[in-house]
């Protein structure tokens, strides 16, 4: 009978086991946590030490300068403080028209490169000034940007042939025409002397009369003030940044678009020598910081607007009528678009099928340009 006994004891204690292994739901987490409290594995890297040197082209405090800033700080950041930077702003360095050289040759590891400087180093990234009346969100502009690299890597080789690699696109603010006496019209324009740089914009305002003049942003105050030009062709950050409401205190707003002047910029002889966490970390953190800069961007042109309210600038807006004039001029007097395309066939690429591209990505950006595209498409 106690054997009995002991059997069906024992027949209940395996099925009443049996009962609560079927709730294994219930009891999983008590005997889980031995899998799942084990180390996890760890996503922080180990970045090598180094001290990396920086060109800024303008003054550490200037709205041109500030997405180099962030990449900076992000960098020191991320790689726990083992990357660091000796910095050199206002082109110590060297010329700020030559700081693609400054960085390609080494004198630099990284820095910016103003790719108004550069058209023959870079005639493909000249894209972005020959198209009239582009996109004036800078996000929307920088983006554009993007796409096309996207679709032809050749932008990015280009840097390659010049000793550097374009690690991020920036957007800058649309360009502005700001005069000491004021423009309205496109007549008023006529035979005014205008600083200005890029192969491109100088046709489109001497199709109109005006008298180009050529001079950094550095020296555009002493331009103005000395009438060596009466009106400026920049934008509002450096309008602000360099106090020209000063000498010049009327605004044109002409609509010509923003543009992607700006690229951070790494030699690549040193970026070769890195290690991929490294270069990851590096391109991270140049995109985070343009993003960021964008932001920034859009937030920061109100004030500025205001500044320069709050100096007595006069404003007054382009009509549409005399933008798609000014177009149509324009590319009469010289198809900037068709010499784009003619200077990158020549420098080895297809020209024509890089502009229908970049066209066509405006328009599924939803943006609609003021000229007949049809020729390029």
């Amino acid at each position: 009978m106690k054997k009995l006994l002991a059997i069906l004891l024992c027949i209940a204690v395996i099925f009443t086991f049996a009962a609560c292994g079927g709730s294994n739901d219930e009891h999983a987490p008590a005997d889980e946590p031995e899998e799942t409290t084990e180390p996890a594995e760890t996503t922080d890297v180990e970045y090598p030490e180094m001290t990396l040197t920086c060109a800024g082209l303008d003054k550490e405090d200037t709205a041109k300068a500030h997405d180099l800033r962030i990449f900076i700080d992000l960098v020191t950041e991320k790689s726990g403080g083992k990357i660091t930077f000796n910095e050199y702003w206002s082109a110590q360095l060297g010329v700020a028209t030559a700081n693609l050289d400054t960085i390609g040759q080494g004198i630099a590891d990284v820095g910016t490169v103003c790719t108004l400087y550069t058209p023959t180093q870079l005639p493909l990234s000249q894209i972005t000034y020959c198209v009239p009346f582009a996109p004036s969100d800078v996000a929307q502009a920088a983006e554009l940007m993007d796409r096309i690299s996207a679709q032809h890597p050749e932008f990015y080789e280009e840097y390659e042939k010049n000793g550097t690699v374009c690690l991020a696109w920036k957007g800058n603010e649309p360009y502005k025409l700001y005069s000491k006496d004021g423009f309205e019209t496109l007549d008023d324009i006529n035979g005014k002397n205008i600083t200005m740089g890029g192969v491109y914009y100088v046709p489109w305002f001497e199709s109109i009369g005006a008298i180009p003049v050529s001079a950094p942003a550095a020296d555009l105050y002493q331009t103005i003030k000395n009438n060596l030009a009466v009106g400026s062709f920049v934008y509002d950050s450096i309008y602000c940044d360099f106090k020209l409401y000063e000498v010049e205190a009327n605004v044109l707003a002409i609509g010509l678009g923003a543009r992607n002047c700006d690229v951070i910029a790494f030699n690549k002889a040193k970026w070769d020598t890195l290690d991929e966490n490294t270069q990851a970390l590096l391109q991270e953190c140049a995109t985070e910081a343009m993003d960021e800069f964008h932001v920034w961007e859009a937030d920061q042109m109100a004030g500025w607007e205001q500044q320069m309210k709050d100096n007595g600038v006069t404003f007054k807006e382009m009509s549409e009528e005399d933008k798609a004039k000014w177009a149509e001029t324009a590319l009469a007097y010289q198809d900037t678009l068709q010499s784009w395309i003619d200077d990158a066939t020549a420098a080895g690429y297809d020209g024509a099928a890089i502009m229908a591209d970049y066209l066509k990505n405006g328009e599924e950006m939803g943006y609609t340009w003021v000229f007949d595209t049809s020729k390029y498409m």
